[in-house]
């Protein structure tokens, strides 16, 4: 052969060669030695990933930002994929890889993906976590360009799992390679388990359970929330509260009735100021101990403090529940702010009364229309306004709905603060009187008669008396509330706590999950204590030798008419 057409040919294959390497093409390319070039790789810099392009209409689009999807890949090592459904849904591809995962192995893989079946009961998270599961620990693999390649998830795929998945993200529960680290999971690639439909439906861990509102959402589980039923105190502990409440209310509304029947009996001589404010006192205490009592029909605790959903009442009054939580709170909050503000004026109208004997009558008569003034609008202020923030909760435990039980400093501002007003106005008072009837006993021991001496000690000591108990009450309250407003974060993280470890103990078996601390029952006791005892105290002023005399009076006219 002709030398000279030897070297045209050797010229000829020389120059496709160059051309074929200098297309313009990354040089940190993988070439396609094949004809017909359709695909190729790309380095991801920085990492031993690659973008596999396909300049075909097979890519996939981000419509929201319109832009294009590639399949992010790895060298690895395929195998034939033992199972070919991943958590329930069939795969779409035949081989795949561990490599992206710790084990080494498909039967571990297997194992692993079964315990995070467990999932299920954070519904939030098992409906997006699943794709990321399959897409990691199943991942598709094949040869692309004469090598073994794996796909790899997204890292918008691992994303979209944090806020969901939130309340297990900082614990043990996921291994490391599942922390959406980029190396492991490249920006916007396309990957085929995104196509996959996945049985999304999930359950509640118990004691949560299942909600579609998202103020009743357990932190960090939504979808879930906490039942009506306090998890924080047992069954028995919610017996003991609940027979506490009828036994406290019970007694307090009898004596409060009692009083005011005593009133009613003999009204034209007791209807006078300053005795006349103990009648509005224990009207407002019998009322406020009827909704105390409402609990215990047929029934009625549940429709109170639960909401249709089985959840805890919050955030009342609501347009999707019925009123029978406000009713409830209107009676128990609204006649006891009552019933201390008239308390209030009883103080100040003895005070009165102390410092000019005899003379001071017809001036507090006078001020009777400021007194109801006072005394019910105030109140209604109060209500107003807890019902217009949205501060009404319910609590099984106790069986009523009031102010603040969620929101702790929207209690101390609607409850604690007006009791701080009400202990130091009423002390004020009621000290000032019982000085200026000291005073009046001493400068006055040798003219007044013994029996108004002894008048004069025992409404000393009465006055006295309920000063110290009243003190005593609001600040056992306080310390009562403080206890919980210090304590709430603590008992709360404990419960927290115990809900990862039992969301773990699915997970591994042997892991042994305590209660942690829970709040003292016999706190909430002394408490409601406190509330009961106030009213008693306040009807106690009527066990008096008059009124024994009224009743008897009461007695023969009723004899008299038989």
């Amino acid at each position: 052969m002709n030398p000279w057409r030897w070297l045209s040919w050797l010229v000829m294959i020389l120059a496709c060669r160059a051309s074929q390497f200098d297309n313009g093409a990354d040089k940190n390319a993988i070439p396609d030695m094949s004809d017909n070039v359709t695909e190729r790789l790309e380095i991801i810099n920085g990492t031993p990933n690659y973008k596999l392009i396909k300049p075909d209409k097979s890519t996939q689009w981000f419509p929201e930002r319109e832009i294009k999807l590639d399949s992010c890949v790895r060298r690895a090592r395929c195998e034939p994929l033992n199972k070919t459904s991943c958590l329930g849904s069939k795969l779409p591809y035949d081989k795949t890889s561990v490599h992206l995962t710790f084990y080494d192995n498909q039967y571990q893989i297997q194992t692993q993906l079964e315990l995070y079946r467990e999932l299920i009961n954070v519904p939030t998270c098992w409906a997006v976590i699943q794709p990321l599961l399959c897409s990691t620990f199943m991942p598709k693999c094949e040869r692309i360009l004469g090598q073994d390649m794996v796909y790899l998830p997204s890292y918008e795929m691992c994303k979209i799992t944090m806020e969901p998945c939130s309340i297990l993200y900082n614990t043990s529960y996921f291994p490391s390679f599942l922390k959406c680290n980029t190396t492991l999971f490249p920006s916007r690639c396309e990957n085929a388990v995104r196509e996959i439909k996945f049985n999304t439906s999930g359950k509640c861990l118990p004691p949560l359970i299942h909600t579609d509102k998202p103020l009743h959402f357990y932190e960090g589980i939504s979808g879930c929330g906490l039942p009506c039923r306090d998890p924080l105190y047992t069954e028995d502990e919610h017996q003991q509260i609940h027979r506490l409440v009828a036994w406290g209310a019970g007694v307090c509304l009898a004596l409060n009735l009692l009083t005011v029947a005593t009133f009613l009996i003999d009204w034209r001589s007791a209807n006078k100021y300053p005795a006349l404010v103990i009648f509005y006192i224990n009207v407002c205490f019998a009322v406020a101990s009827m909704g105390w009592l409402i609990q215990f029909g047929v029934g009625s605790r549940d429709d109170i403090v639960c909401s249709k959903d089985g959840t805890r009442r919050q955030g009342e009054p609501s347009a999707e529940e019925n009123l029978s939580c406000v009713v409830v709170f209107v009676l128990v909050y609204y006649f006891m702010m009552a019933a201390c503000v008239w308390f209030v004026i009883f103080t100040y109208a003895w005070h009165m009364s102390f410092r000019a004997l005899g003379k001071i009558q017809d001036r507090i008569d006078k001020k009777a229309a400021y007194f109801h003034l006072v005394a019910w609008s105030l109140p209604l202020i109060l209500t107003i306004a807890t019902m217009a923030f949205g501060e009404v909760d319910g609590s099984s435990v106790t069986g009523i709905c009031f102010v603040g039980y969620v929101n702790h400093p929207m209690r101390a501002a609607l409850l604690l603060a007006p009791l701080s007003v009400v202990l130091a106005l009423g002390g004020y008072f009621l000290l000032r009187g019982v000085f200026s009837l000291i005073a009046v006993r001493v400068s006055s021991k040798d003219v007044i008669s013994p029996r108004a001496a002894n008048k004069i000690r025992q409404t000393i000591t009465r006055c006295s008396l309920t000063a110290a108990l009243v003190a005593v009450f609001i600040c056992v309250t306080f310390a009562c509330h403080i206890y919980e407003f210090r304590n709430a974060e603590l008992w709360k993280e404990a419960f927290k706590k115990n809900i990862i470890c039992r969301l773990e103990a699915l997970k591994e078996p042997e892991k042994e999950c305590s209660g942690g601390v829970r709040p003292s029952v016999s706190v909430l006791q002394l408490r409601l204590l406190c509330c009961f005892a106030a009213g008693a105290l306040m009807a106690s002023w009527t066990w008096t030798a008059a009124a024994a005399a009224a009743w008897r009076r009461y007695a023969a006219r009723c004899a008299a008419l038989y």
